[in-house]
């Protein structure tokens, strides 16, 4: 809900003070496009465009807004800059995951949703992807919710909260 892609049942959804779930689709629309960052789970990536396109199209989309992270440099960060001209069938699922991070923090957004960033990684690559997301958080001044089983990434967050048997806790 907080990524405008669904609404809520009863009631609202504010994303600094901004309810979502009052807006028109492409006002929402509008909105994802300008604040909000998404790691999905399983890479979100166009077939036919590389890495680095992949960010490119993210920057032209959003006219490259100021304060968003240069395409090469967040290939770079995310252990990428090597693969940058290659498409998504290209790579192993790991390295189109951490395009996709990068991907995501490419429109310099002020909300980033990562579904589970770190499933499809090694541990090494799990530890530079978690530091990168903490860094940019703080860099950027953005807010990042993170859904994840890793317990290893907790350290790198000012906030846990914990779900059992759906109801949170922390």
């Amino acid at each position: 809900m907080a990524g405008g892609l669904t609404g809520p049942d009863a009631g609202t959804a504010t994303v600094d003070g901004n309810d979502l779930a009052a807006m028109s689709p492409a006002a929402r629309t509008a909105y994802r496009r300008a604040h909000i960052g998404f790691v999905f789970q399983q890479g979100n990536l166009i077939p036919a465009l590389t890495a680095i396109d992949q960010l490119r199209l993210i920057h032209h989309l959003n006219r490259r807004r100021s304060g968003a992270p240069d395409a090469a440099a967040l290939l770079a960060a995310v252990g990428m800059a090597g693969r940058a001209h290659r498409r998504p069938h290209q790579l192993s699922g790991g390295e189109r995951q951490r395009v996709g991070i990068a991907q995501a923090l490419a429109g310099g957004p002020s909300l980033l949703l990562a579904d589970e960033p770190t499933a499809a990684l090694d541990r090494a690559r799990s530890r530079e992807v978690v530091e990168l997301l903490a860094r940019e958080t703080r860099r950027a001044g953005m807010a990042t919710v993170m859904v994840t089983h890793d317990t290893d990434v907790l350290q790198h967050c000012d906030r846990v909260v914990e779900m059992v048997d759906g109801t949170l806790s922390g």
